[in-house]
């Protein structure tokens, strides 16, 4: 007859499963680094030209440059990053959240407090002059930290010629 588990039975054993692998991050794994690829490197430059027209999408990818950011600096690489923003995604970087729908509130402001945040630790931020023309924005309605210039993508031609590295997010 073949051995049951009692509903508190299993979720103890769930649970010590969930903290052993916890515990361990990957069960026998080394822990993961970026050692080969920053092997010799001392500082990092990169410009993330980013056009997603998606609020939530924009407040993780922030995130994930946030994690980028500290992943450099825990390796011992300064890092020197600059932010992008094309198209539709300017009108997530201003006070007047006007034409934001209800729905979309709560990741844009998700999005302003990631930008104050992370500007404080150096990352730059931009707004390309053409789609906040599209999306009739000017730059007195920007939130600090966010910089408006011509064209983002002289922007980002510009920083690759000064060697950073072009991280293209659509």
């Amino acid at each position: 007859m073949p051995t049951t588990l009692r509903p508190n039975a299993f979720l103890r054993l769930l649970a010590g499963l969930v903290l052993a692998l916890g515990l361990t991050g990957y069960a026998g794994a080394a822990p993961l680094n970026d050692q080969q690829a920053l092997s010799g490197l001392h500082e990092a430059k990169a410009v993330f030209l980013v056009s997603v027209n998606n609020p939530g999408r924009v407040d993780h990818v922030l995130r994930v440059i946030g994690m980028t950011e500290k992943g450099l600096r825990e390796q011992h690489v300064t890092p020197h990053l600059i932010v992008v923003f094309v198209g539709p995604d300017v009108a997530f970087l201003t006070r007047d959240r006007r034409g934001i729908s209800y729905m979309d509130q709560r990741a844009v402001a998700g999005i302003q407090k990631q930008i104050g945040q992370l500007h404080k630790t150096g990352i730059g931020f931009q707004a390309c002059g053409i789609a906040m023309k599209g999306m009739d924005v000017t730059p007195d309605m920007l939130i600090p930290g966010v910089q408006a210039v011509g064209n983002g993508y002289i922007s980002a031609v510009g920083y690759e010629a000064k060697g950073y590295s072009l991280v293209p997010v659509y």
